[in-house]
């Protein structure tokens, strides 16, 4: 029974983990801006917080960062680009 419970704890852990998961704006000082996975910190002066406080998806994110750049005129930096 105790081996059971654990398997379930493990198993609603691994699902909950990208549902849990949250998505910040960042502009960096060149004013790329980018959505990231991981919170930003005070600590870095050269990355600042910008949109909401936190998104759900990566696609609403996404659809800040082109309107939030836009005004902003700084461009946002599509990782499609880099790897060509």
């Amino acid at each position: 029974m105790r081996s059971l419970l654990i398997g379930i704890v493990l198993i609603a852990g691994i699902f909950a983990s990208p549902v849990l998961a949250n998505w910040w704006i960042v502009r960096s000082s060149d004013g790329t801006c980018l959505d990231v996975d991981i919170e930003p910190t005070n600590k870095d002066q050269a990355v600042t917080k910008v949109g909401k406080d936190t998104y759900q998806t990566e696609e609403q994110a996404e659809a800040d960062v082109k309107q939030l750049c836009k005004d902003s005129n700084a461009q946002p930096k599509d990782d499609r680009e880099e790897k060509q």
